[in-house]
């Protein structure tokens, strides 16, 4: 039986993001999850971001996606779900300061 109570440093390879807070992790598949947005930086020096990316928990690689069509801003602070095996739903969220806040659903 698998120990869920510990903790493992994996080595990944691929576009690796940069470190960040503010983001969602969504798992998508059972093998896929999706990183979308949140800041990257240091607290009162960072940027926010709406870059997309991919990681393939078999291969245990990231992939830089470019989204096409309608997609959200960039924000942080916001929420997630998976509604169907290529689709997400991200709500909300804020680019920083405090007139800058969504409620729109992408």
């Amino acid at each position: 039986m698998q120990n869920l109570n510990s903790t493992e440093i994996i080595k990944v390879s691929g576009d690796v993001p940069l470190p960040r807070f503010g983001h969602t992790i969504t798992l998508v598949s059972k093998t896929k999850a999706v990183l979308f947005g949140g800041a990257t930086g240091d607290t009162g020096k960072y940027s926010i971001t709406g870059e997309t990316y991919v990681f393939d928990c078999i291969l245990r690689k990231w992939r830089k996606l470019d989204p096409s069509g309608s997609h959200p801003s960039q924000r942080a602070a916001h929420a997630s779900t998976a509604v169907e095996e290529s689709q997400l739903v991200i709500y909300g969220g804020a680019t920083g300061g405090k007139e800058n806040k969504f409620s729109n659903s992408y």
